[in-house]
């Protein structure tokens, strides 16, 4: 193995340290390849985002909620 980096670091790179971060930089892809694939999969067919209706609840609830909390401090 010691040899193969030497070779490959004599033949394409300046010295250990770069083809070490080139390796590194390579994995570093690979993981967040493989996250987006994972991500693509388990998302495929859900919604976008919230439907307008989700969204008007979510509103409808928080003003309601410091509606709650301004009649608590008074």
């Amino acid at each position: 193995m010691a040899e193969f980096v030497r070779a490959t670091v004599e033949r394409d790179y300046g010295n250990a340290s770069e083809f070490f971060r080139d390796l590194v930089r390579e994995k570093i892809r690979k993981e967040v390849e493989a996250d987006v694939r994972f991500l693509e999969t388990v998302t495929h067919g859900a919604p976008a985002g919230p439907e307008d209706t989700d969204i008007e609840d979510i509103l409808r609830i928080q003003k309601q909620v410091r509606k709650e909390l301004r009649a608590r401090r008074h």
